[in-house]
């Protein structure tokens, strides 16, 4: 929002924007609220962009082309990953059960 003094004796002032020719008043502050607007507009974007995290089927932010699948990708790898760790515990757990129960086995 610019304002163009068109004469400054008189007081009297044009907002390029708009065109409008009107009087300068000492009472009034003009505020630039652009700055405030794209800063909103890039929340707003971040914002959008971690709604779309939580749907597997949406792509990151800053991702390259054709890595639509990403998080579901992902999401299967961590469950296997860890489905792996936790069977593997629950294997060696009951092999350890065993030969202590039935020490026999070993011989």
């Amino acid at each position: 929002m610019d304002i163009v003094k068109v004469c400054p004796e008189l007081g009297i002032v044009m907002d390029v924007d708009t065109g409008l020719i009107a009087e300068m008043r000492e009472d009034i502050v003009m505020v630039d609220l652009n700055p405030v607007r794209e800063k909103v507009e890039e929340l707003e974007k971040l914002a959008r962009a971690f709604e779309n995290s939580l749907d597997p089927r949406n792509p990151p932010l800053k991702s390259y082309p054709g890595r639509d699948e990403v998080y579901s990708i992902g999401g299967i790898f961590h469950g296997v990953f860890f489905g792996f760790w936790i069977t593997m515990a629950i294997a060696l757990l009951a092999i350890i059960l065993l030969i202590t129960l039935y020490p026999d086995l070993l011989r």
